[in-house]
């Protein structure tokens, strides 16, 4: 498990028990499901604060290392040739030599109010991939230029959503669930956990391909060995090799907190405690409801 020291994985280990074939919904599935405790709530709600503070204390610490300001150049190279020439390759790549240019960001912004929409998915691709490669000086100062609305690329939508902001679920799910797996070694010694319908779909929600699916690169690199390669969720082994598997983990917690810094810098508000909730509910169907925080912003939380 990642970053047991602060983060109350226990909080929602405890709250969820392996049930084989449940009869209680339709149709049965073999899955966690909430034990429904007295406490469950509160327990719940304690353990996504913490995955909350732990992201943004290191998304505070990473943000000091880098300059609080930058300048706003009108053209130049915003990724190295090294990386170009790792993803233009790819089928339909984002990660072009027209898309390595600031000035073509700029152009494609417009010259008078700047601004981004579904048509420009390709430069949410770049985002996502420099993400991942720890492009943040250059991410950064991306944020900070008056003619490159990253902002606009953060959730873009026409049906079904590819914005960066990707970048940041497709690494939330993989971990939570990786984590609590690990949480119930028993599962992993008999190899109940492969009949669990939460490891099939983190494993394809992760590694899908749609318009736009940077984010899912660094995920199929660990799962399937390469970003272009798809395989059945049965067809690969995870756990097989424990210190990879942390590797991993560890590599999905890097994007969350590098996802917080970079939108925290766009001016984001980020609501981490609701986003584990509805990420929990969704693969768990742990209750969750909407209330208004002092703010009169409508938040999710654990009920």
């Amino acid at each position: 498990m990642h970053q047991t020291h602060n983060i109350a994985w226990d909080s929602l280990s405890s709250n969820l028990a392996f049930v084989f074939e449940n009869k209680a919904v339709t149709p049965w599935r073999t899955d966690f499901f909430p034990r429904s405790l007295p406490s469950q709530a509160r327990s719940l709600n304690h353990f996504a604060k913490t995955v909350a503070t732990t992201i943004q204390k290191f998304s505070d610490t990473e943000r000091a290392k880098y300059p609080a300001h930058y300048s706003a150049p009108s053209s130049g190279p915003i990724f190295s040739t090294s990386l170009l020439s790792r993803y233009c390759d790819l089928p339909f790549p984002s990660v072009t030599a027209k898309n390595q240019l600031l000035e073509n960001w700029i152009e494609r912004a417009g010259p008078t109010t700047p601004w981004y929409s579904t048509s420009h998915g390709d430069l949410a691709d770049v985002v996502k991939v420099l993400l991942a490669e720890n492009e943040m000086d250059q991410l950064l100062m991306l944020a900070q230029h008056p003619r490159v609305p990253l902002a606009d690329l953060h959730s873009l939508s026409w049906g079904h959503s590819f914005g960066w902001d990707h970048i940041m679920d497709w690494a939330l799910r993989p971990y939570l669930f990786f984590n609590i797996l690990l949480s119930k070694p028993e599962l992993i010694a008999d190899g109940r956990y492969k009949s669990m319908i939460s490891y099939t779909h983190a494993i394809r929600f992760a590694t899908g391909s749609g318009d736009y699916d940077a984010q899912a690169f660094p995920h199929r690199e660990f799962f399937f060995g390469a970003t272009d390669t798809w395989l059945a969720a049965d067809a690969v082994d995870p756990l097989g090799d424990a210190d990879k598997l942390h590797e991993y983990l560890k590599m999905c917690f890097r994007m969350l907190y590098r996802y917080d810094m970079l939108a925290r810098e766009c001016g984001r508000y980020l609501d981490w405690e609701g986003t584990v909730a509805r990420t929990v509910n969704s693969m768990w169907n742990a209750d969750v409801d909407y209330i208004e925080d002092e703010r009169a912003q409508w938040i999710t939380r654990f009920v």
